[in-house]
C-alpha cells in the first residue's frame, strides 16, 4: 500500500490530468515538486496498474461527468484573501478563482475524481486560516458553454 503522501501526490497527479490530459510531464513534475524522473515513473505506474486507462479530448458536449465538480462560494475574514488566494493557487483541484461582490469574497470551482475527495478537498478549504464561511454545490450537468 502506498504511503499517504505518495497517494496524494499521485491524486494530484489525476487531478492535474483531469484538468489538461496534454499537461507535459515537466509541468506535472514542477506542480508535483518532484523531478521528472519521478513524475513520469508516477504516470507509468499508474498506467501499468490500470488507474488510468487512456488520454482522451474533451469534446463541445459531454453526455457523462468523469469527475465531480463543485462551487464553493467563500467568505473571508478582512485582509485575508491574498493569503486565501495564494493557497487556492497551489491545489490542483481548484480551476476557476474569481474575486465577487455581495456577501462572499471568492467563487471557486474544483475538479475531483471521487465524492471522498471531493469532500477533502471542501474541507481543506473550509478549515483554511482566513476563511470565514463556505457554501457549496455540486455541478450536476452542463446544458451550454460558450
Amino acid at each position: 500500500m502506498a504511503r499517504p503522501a505518495d497517494a496524494r501526490k499521485d491524486q494530484d497527479l489525476l487531478n492535474i490530468l483531469i484538468a489538461n490530459a496534454r499537461t507535459s510531464i515537466s509541468d506535472i513534475a514542477k506542480a508535483l515538486g518532484v523531478s521528472r524522473a519521478t513524475a513520469q515513473g508516477r504516470m507509468t505506474r499508474l498506467e501499468k496498474d490500470g488507474t488510468i486507462a487512456g488520454y482522451t479530448a474533451v469534446l463541445g458536449k459531454q453526455d457523462h461527468v468523469t469527475a465531480i465538480s463543485a462551487i464553493i462560494l467563500i467568505e473571508l475574514e478582512v485582509k485575508q484573501q491574498g493569503n486565501v488566494i495564494a493557497a487556492l493557487r497551489k491545489k490542483a483541484e481548484v480551476v476557476h478563482c474569481y474575486t465577487l461582490s455581495g456577501p462572499f469574497d471568492l467563487f471557486v470551482k474544483i475538479n475531483c475524481v471521487t465524492s471522498t475527495h471531493l469532500d477533502e478537498i471542501i474541507d481543506w478549504i473550509a478549515e483554511m486560516e482566513g476563511v470565514r464561511r463556505t457554501t457549496s454545490s455540486i455541478l450536476l450537468a452542463r446544458k451550454f458553454e460558450r
